[in-house]
C-alpha cells in the first residue's frame, strides 16, 4: 500500500527505516519517517530513532518495497 502525503512544499514519501545493535542480529523495522527526499528522509530517521546505539540503521522508500505476501493474503506454493 503506497500513501501519498501533501505538503506546502510539494509532495512527501513514506520511508520504512531499518536498524540492528548487533552484527549478529537481523536488520528490523523501528519505525517510519515522512520526508520530500532521501536525505530529509535519513537525517529524521537518525533524529528521531537515536535513543539505541544501533551498529548499522536504513532507509527504505515504502513504494520501493515489493510485497510477497501480506496478512490474509492466501499463499501459493510451487
Amino acid at each position: 500500500m503506497t500513501h501519498a502525503y501533501n505538503r506546502v512544499q510539494g509532495a512527501a514519501r513514506e520511508y520504512g527505516v531499518f536498524a540492528r545493535k548487533l552484527r549478529a542480529e537481523p536488520l528490523r523495522q523501528v519505525g517510519t519517517v515522512v520526508a520530500p527526499d532521501d536525505d530529509l528522509a535519513a537525517a529524521y530517521a537518525r533524529a528521531t530513532y537515536d535513543e539505541e546505539r544501533w551498529i548499522e540503521m536504513a532507509i527504505v522508500a515504502r513504494d520501493q518495497l515489493v510485497t510477497l505476501w501480506a496478512p490474509g493474503e492466501e499463499t501459493s506454493e510451487a
